[in-house]
């Protein structure tokens, strides 16, 4: 026992590190999508706590408030801490948020052997543990202030206590699986999937005492986890109810996404695109054939429990393949239940080694297969991490522009209202669209940049007429190419607008796109 808690206790510090390395990527510039939603409110609470924004439940955003608050009062500051915030850029919210994240990121880890401990035992449950500690993709989503990692440490507690209501069918595990799951679907919408498992798990535990179907629905037990589902969820993230005309223009507008994407012929979406896309990126191809065979394992070995986590997957894996506005993040809220899926698998593969070989031989062979597993996943971790410690290539380009380009002058470049690609200005220079560069000339615009190469739909680049355009009347005075030469091409989520790659990390010398910008030579005949 002793040496178990201590490996757990080994596994969630490496997991900390891990998820606390280089948080401060890319700022003062801000270059995470999404985490703007989450920092930008919470900031921003002070008459009321009414988010205006249902996209996103407000839990998270209150307790990123709750921390920025804390640290305020940490640092002894006096007077409006929002004041501080904003003469540094925000830089230090967006700290204080990645920072929230990294802990619930970290905690996740001791989550997942709690609630897998009791159903499966513990070479399951520390197996599932030390897959989380470093599945990329958490590792990754852990780094950021957005809802991620929140979401899977509360959705991981909820399945703890889904599982201890198969084992013993006590009413505070119903209680309990209801609190966690409200706290779970404030944070992230997606984690409402684990209703169908406790919905299984209460009909599983009555029908294990004798009852009939008729007694199954008239059980107290699982109307109240729905209840304290309901009222943890309205409690916590209350303004979806209160501010009832937002939450449906908010709703209806993510559903536009939903149902039909954005237009980016670059994403996927489907079953095709999570098995042979987001699983072997999200987790290296070892790990996520891992996954599918535990998948398949427990499938033909079914045992108590297995069919109350395999109805939460399937329920959310039915929501992620049939959006058409799908990001590889979305595994997140699975994932918990896969990694427990392959702990019962490593587990069973014990237990019949156990016949050919003493115990602790068995123990150990079991120990350094996981490892084995696990060490591509350590690899890729350690590039991540290495990655984001880069300065990223829009960084280095706003600091060129600061340094040559005179202050008010205008910038052409492609897609100039869209900003992931671009380095942030600041509000000293401005964009316009690329054109002619006699027409840019006439409009008093002699800069062009282009921000292209790695994620075509966010920056598609200048066409190949503009580029000889620009070759023959501008002089290229700055470029920095992130990509290098004769290396397997990175893989990025097409569908995120973030330029950091999830595989192949070492073909990327640091982070953004190929930035290069123009000076447009003087018309014959001078100005």
């Amino acid at each position: 026992m002793k040496l178990r808690l201590l490996l757990l206790a080994l596994l969630t510090l490496v997991a900390g590190w891990e998820r606390c390395q280089n948080i401060s990527f890319g700022l003062p510039d801000h270059f995470r999508p999404d985490e703007e939603y989450l920092i930008s409110r919470a900031v921003g609470f002070q008459e009321d706590f009414n988010p205006h924004f249902a996209v996103y439940p407000a839990l998270q955003m209150y307790v990123q408030h709750a921390a920025l608050r804390a640290g305020s009062w940490w640092r002894g500051e006096e007077g409006d801490f929002r004041t501080y915030l904003r003469e540094n850029d925000y830089e230090l919210a967006h700290l204080s948020g990645r920072s929230v994240s990294v802990g619930f990121g970290t905690l996740t880890v001791p989550a997942l052997y709690w609630a897998a401990v009791p159903a499966f035992g513990p070479v399951a449950a520390m197996t599932s543990a030390a897959a989380l500690t470093f599945a990329t993709i958490h590792v990754r989503e852990s780094k950021y202030a957005t809802t991620d990692a929140a979401g899977t440490f509360w959705l991981t507690l909820a399945m703890g206590a889904m599982l201890r209501i198969l084992r013993d069918g006590r009413m505070r595990w119903s209680v309990l699986g209801g609190i966690l799951t409200g706290l779970a679907i404030a944070t992230k919408y997606p984690a409402g999937a684990i209703l169908t498992g406790l919905a299984v798990a209460h009909i599983g535990v009555r029908w294990r005492e004798g009852r009939t179907l008729w007694r199954v629905i008239r059980d107290l037990r699982p109307w109240l986890t729905l209840y304290f589902t309901l009222l943890t969820a309205a409690l916590a993230s209350p303004w979806i109810l209160l501010d009832w005309q937002q939450s449906l223009k908010d709703f209806s507008y993510q559903r536009g996404f939903v149902e039909n994407g954005v237009g980016n012929v670059f994403g996927g979406w489907g079953w095709d695109w999570f098995l042979w896309k987001v699983m072997p990126d999200s987790f290296g191809p070892e790990l996520a054939i891992a996954l599918g065979l535990a998948l398949v394992w427990v499938v033909l070995r079914p045992r108590l429990g297995t069919l109350s986590l395999l109805t939460f997957v399937a329920t959310a894996l039915i929501g992620i393949t049939s959006s058409r506005y799908a990001f590889y993040r979305y595994v997140m809220v699975p994932l918990p239940a896969l990694l427990i899926f392959l702990g019962i698998a490593v587990s069973d593969l014990r237990t019949i080694a156990t016949r050919f070989v003493p115990g602790r031989l068995a123990t150990a062979a079991t120990a350094l297969f996981v490892a084995l597993l696990l060490v591509p996943c350590a690899i890729r971790d350690y590039k991540l991490n290495r990655l984001l410690g880069r300065r990223d290539s829009r960084t280095m380009a706003r600091q060129w522009i600061e340094a040559n380009v005179p202050r008010g002058a205008r910038i052409a470049t492609t897609l100039p209202h869209t900003p992931y690609g671009k380095p942030q200005l600041r509000g000293r220079n401005s964009w316009v669209a690329l054109g002619d560069p006699d027409a840019l000339r006439r409009q008093g615009v002699r800069w062009v940049l282009a921000d292209s190469d790695i994620l075509p739909f966010y920056s598609p680049g200048p066409s190949t007429g503009e580029l000889l355009a620009l070759a023959q009347d501008a002089e290229l005075r700055f470029e920095v190419n992130p990509l290098k030469p004769d290396t397997p091409t990175p893989i990025f989520d097409q569908s995120d607008a973030f330029y950091v790659p999830l595989r192949h990390a070492s073909s990327v010398k640091r982070p953004g796109p190929r930035i290069r910008i123009w000076e447009l030579a003087d018309p014959p005949g001078g100005r």
